[in-house]
């Protein structure tokens, strides 16, 4: 763990505490965390020193996004979608559109989305339905996908679509503004209400080639996986902060505080091991893929596996060392942490695939055996 931990965690703590829970009982996109963030240069952290960017990898990127997790998991996901979509460009496109692009996300002037998933194709997003049509160049895409994180907050979009003539998948940089784009409403989640999921419609979209990145951004898969990760070690972490600092204000007619119960101390001791345990696999995972580790891959899916439960058990246990109060909207953290640890059991891929894929690792099994 380095310094950008540590820096990060207090940004938040300053930064985007502030508006957590208004975002959340809201449902809105968290404004004032982002700007912050942008201002701050945060966007910067992956792309590289010569296109304005911090330098940095997926090691860095698993500690900023944890850190600020602890705080917010709604704007840390926000910000680490586009740091998926920026680590992604800095491997694959063309050199004229990172100079166009680059730049102005490690500024803070533009941030990036994901535009990947499609219910009819779920966790595997190498296999779009969106349909590109090819001509003279430009190419016409028309399709649907759904949960989009940051939706209409973004600058651009990056997508992913099949060619009608011979079924290849190119990714797309998609302008916020292009005309034939447009988003659903309906995202109300249980949790990580701040993310605004929405779907994104593509209509009969006119996209010149200089926004095309030929192929499926197989690379960026990693750090996506960590980013995903590092959300549930960060609400992991703020339950056993907050159950914490509960019990020790929490106090009887006597004088005495839930601190002082031994059962209340074993159970904070379990959820501060457990996230302490699961945030430590994630970071060793980040950098053991940023070494160029073979078993790389294996490691961030067990490190996710790892911080969903971690996420999903404290959040039981620690609503449990809450009690009531925690159970009513707005009262206590608690309740709203809870929520948000859910969320990672679902998000694509979810923990059950993860399970199969990490399973069929170990065996030598292609991971994604009988998916056609």
């Amino acid at each position: 763990m380095s310094k950008y931990y540590d820096d990060a965690k207090a940004f938040g703590e300053k930064h985007l505490a502030p508006y957590a829970k208004e975002a959340d009982i809201e449902g809105v996109f968290p404004r004032q965390a982002i700007q912050a963030l942008r201002e701050a240069g945060y966007f910067g952290l992956v792309i590289p020193e010569e296109y304005g960017g911090w330098g940095q990898d997926v090691g860095a990127h698993a500690e900023v996004c944890t850190a600020l997790a602890e705080w917010d998991a709604s704007a840390s996901l926000c910000y680490m979608m586009s740091n998926v979509g920026a680590y992604c460009l800095s491997l694959y496109a063309g050199e004229e559109l990172k100079k166009a692009i680059l730049p102005k996300v490690a500024s803070g002037e533009a941030i990036l989305a994901l535009a990947y998933s499609e219910t009819a194709n779920g966790t595997h997003f190498y296999l779009p339905e969106m349909e590109e049509e090819t001509h003279e160049g430009y190419s016409i895409l028309n399709g649907r996908k759904s949960f989009v994180t940051t939706a209409r907050e973004a600058d651009y979009y990056l997508t992913i679509s099949r060619n009608v003539k011979d079924g290849s998948t190119n990714l797309w940089l998609v302008p916020g503004d292009t005309e034939g784009l447009s988003f659903e409403s309906n995202y109300d989640g249980v949790g990580l209400r701040g993310n605004v999921s929405d779907p994104m419609i593509l209509k009969d979209a006119k996209l010149d080639h200089f926004y095309r990145i030929e192929g499926n951004g197989d690379g960026d898969r990693l750090i996506f996986l960590v980013g995903l990760a590092s959300s549930s070690a960060g609400i992991a972490m703020a339950i056993a902060r907050e159950a914490a600092k509960y019990v020790k204000e929490r106090t009887y007619s006597n004088g005495r505080s839930l601190g002082e119960i031994e059962t209340v101390e074993t159970n904070l001791a379990e959820l501060y091991a457990r996230a302490y345990a699961a945030r430590e696999t994630l970071f060793a995972a980040a950098y053991n893929v940023q070494s160029g580790a073979e078993d790389g891959f294996m490691n961030v899916n067990a490190a996710r596996i790892m911080t969903t439960s971690a996420a999903v058990k404290n959040g039981s246990q620690g609503m449990r060392l809450v009690g009531g109060i925690g159970y009513v909207r707005g009262k206590n953290p608690m309740e709203r942490l809870m929520r948000d640890s859910l969320g990672a059991q679902v998000m694509a891929p979810g923990y059950d695939v993860l399970r199969v894929w990490l399973g069929r690792q170990l065996v030598d099994l292609p991971y994604l055996k009988g998916i056609d």
